[in-house]
C-alpha cells in the first residue's frame, strides 16, 4: 500500500507507488532508451548529464495507446501521484543517469510542479544518491530525501534542489525519471483580466 508524507510544506512524498512487477518493467526500460549527453541542469553550470527527454508528444501518444504498454511512461501516467495532476500542461519527462564521478549544483525549476521518482530496485543508505532540497538562498538543507526504491517525490520546483551522486561502492548508474508540470495558479496569483481582453494559455514543450 502507498505511504504518503509531507515532510515541509511544497514536498510530498510517495512510497511503494508501483507494485514489484511494474517497478521492475520500469527499471528494465532504463536499459532499453537512447541516452544524451550535455545536458545541463543550470543555465550557466557546466554540467553535462547522460539523459533522455520525452516531450509532451510521447505522453499524447501514451494516451492514444501508440507506444509499448510496457513503456516507463504508461506505468506513470496511471499511477496515483500522476492522477493528481489530471488536466495540468505537462512540459517533459526527463530520465537522468547518473554516475560517481557526475557532480550536480543546486537549481530550481521556476513556475513549474516536479514529479520525481527513483526507479533503481535496490539501493543501501551507505550508497548515498540522497535528493537535497534547500532555502531560498541554497545555502540551508530543508530536507533531504534518501534514494528509496520505489519513491516518489511531488515538489514546487521554485524550491532550489540538487541531488548526491552515488557512491563508488553503488550501482554503477543510478536512475531518476523527473517529470516537469505548468504550475497551477491559486485564485489570488492569477491575474486579473478585462471582460473584453482574451485569456490565453500557454503550452511549452521544451
Amino acid at each position: 500500500m502507498m505511504r504518503v508524507s509531507n515532510p515541509v510544506e511544497g514536498i510530498t512524498v510517495y512510497d511503494d507507488v508501483f507494485c514489484l512487477e511494474d517497478r521492475t518493467d520500469i527499471y528494465e526500460a532504463m536499459f532499453k532508451i537512447n541516452y544524451g549527453i550535455g545536458w545541463k541542469d543550470h543555465f550557466y553550470g557546466a554540467e553535462k548529464f547522460l539523459h533522455s527527454t520525452w516531450g509532451a508528444d510521447a505522453w499524447d501518444d501514451a494516451s492514444l495507446g501508440h507506444l509499448d504498454p510496457n513503456h516507463f511512461i504508461n506505468f506513470l501516467r496511471f499511477s496515483k501521484p500522476f492522477a493528481e495532476f489530471e488536466n495540468r500542461n505537462l512540459f517533459k519527462t526527463v530520465v537522468n543517469l547518473t554516475t560517481s564521478s557526475d557532480t550536480n549544483e543546486g537549481h530550481s525549476h521556476r513556475n513549474q510542479d516536479v514529479l520525481l521518482y527513483y526507479a533503481n530496485p535496490e539501493w543501501k543508505k551507505e550508497w548515498q544518491g540522497e535528493t537535497f532540497f534547500l532555502d531560498p538562498l541554497g545555502k540551508e538543507v530543508i530536507y533531504t530525501s534518501l534514494y528509496v526504491p520505489n519513491r516518489m517525490i511531488r515538489f514546487d520546483g521554485n524550491i532550489v534542489h540538487r541531488f548526491n551522486t552515488q557512491s563508488r561502492s553503488a550501482p554503477k548508474f543510478r536512475f531518476s525519471i523527473s517529470t516537469f508540470f505548468e504550475k497551477k495558479e491559486s485564485p489570488e496569483e492569477k491575474p486579473k483580466t478585462s471582460e473584453n481582453t482574451p485569456e490565453i494559455t500557454f503550452r511549452n514543450i521544451s
